[in-house]
């Protein structure tokens, strides 16, 4: 999920070789980021983090990663995917 629209989403997701869709928190701006803990106020973004939720609505993995570090790698995204909720990983 980005602040950004639906377009700019897809750049960045298919940068990462992710192919399913990401949410937009485009408006209300940030609404939901901020009741992550990810909406940078200052600078009108949401934080880079990859946030895991199961299907009964448990986060069960958080990590916020630094603007400049690049993005995160998306095999360690679907490492942590499979220990947060296993069987879900093919």
């Amino acid at each position: 999920m980005s602040v950004d629209p639906v377009a700019a989403q897809r750049v960045w997701t298919a940068s990462m070789g992710v192919s399913y869709p990401v949410l937009s928190d485009f408006h209300p701006k940030g609404q939901v980021s901020a009741a992550y803990g990810l909406y940078n106020e200052e600078r009108g973004v949401s934080r880079r983090a990859v946030v895991i939720v199961d299907k009964e609505g448990i986060i069960r993995f958080k990590k916020i990663y630094d603007q400049t570090t690049g993005i995160p790698d998306a095999k360690d995204i679907l490492v942590e995917l499979e220990k947060a909720v296993p069987s879900t990983v093919k």
